[in-house]
């Protein structure tokens, strides 16, 4: 990324798994670029456990990562430098000096345009689907949502809208052969779902259901390819 190679600081903004892992990425790879993030959160990483914040944390300080937690960044407000690089403004009324920023904060499922159809009564305050223990649209037989746009209460994980899709598919051929409702496949998501978040090339952290590990061996589950293989695999398709 040229944004990224030219810049001597970067300011990134938000502290979940998106945020986390561009910033371990950056320091891994330009180590001799100053790469500060802001998150709002008393924590990184705060839809896991505490434990692998503790870790997480830990590791990109040992990156010389700067960390500021508790803290927002008004991101409409900030001033060029005679430097070529711009000054930030924390709500707090901190200043952070970088030549970048991304904005790494989650956001809400593009949903908008629904509102303005026959399924905007489908829609919850997060403008998510209602959908029922088949996947289906609550209130119609033949009307299916998968992925994060559903409001089944689960990590919203690349995984589990694979396994939507394995859902929604097997109930669809059924419709449409004329099989019976009360055959329907019902999606029963994970109870404690494997979290993992690449942390530069080859570490990573993760959290299972009976511990939580930080370094290599969890980076060779996802950092080698960040899944790429096995999702290509997974379609029938060549390994690259």
């Amino acid at each position: 990324n040229e944004k990224i190679k030219e810049a001597d600081s970067i300011l990134i903004v938000g502290g979940g798994p998106t945020g986390v892992e561009l910033a371990g990425e950056i320091a891994v790879d330009f180590p001799q670029k100053k790469v500060t993030l802001v998150h709002d959160g008393s924590r990184l990483l705060e839809f896991i456990g505490p434990k692998a914040s503790d870790k997480t944390l830990e590791w990109l300080k040992n990156k010389n990562v700067e960390v500021k937690l508790m803290q927002s960044v008004d991101l409409s407000n900030n001033t060029d430098n005679s430097g070529g690089n711009r000054t930030y403004f924390t709500l707090s009324g901190e200043t952070i000096r970088a030549d970048c920023h991304f904005l790494c904060t989650g956001k809400p499922p593009g949903s908008e345009w629904l509102r303005e159809t026959y399924l905007k009564d489908r829609i919850d305050n997060f403008g998510r689907l209602k959908v029922d223990e088949n996947l289906r649209m609550k209130g119609h037989r033949n009307i299916f949502a998968v992925g994060d746009i559903t409001d089944i209460k689960e990590l919203k994980q690349g995984y589990s809208a694979q396994k939507h899709a394995l859902v929604a598919a097997k109930n669809l051929k059924l419709l449409m052969s004329g099989g019976k409702e009360s055959k329907l496949t019902i999606y029963e998501p994970r109870s404690s779902p494997k979290i993992i978040v690449s942390l530069g090339r080859h570490d990573a952290v993760a959290q299972f259901s009976f511990t939580t590990i930080i370094g290599l061996v969890p980076g060779m589950i996802k950092s080698k390819d960040l899944y790429v293989g096995k999702t290509r695999k997974k379609m029938g398709l060549q390994p690259k």
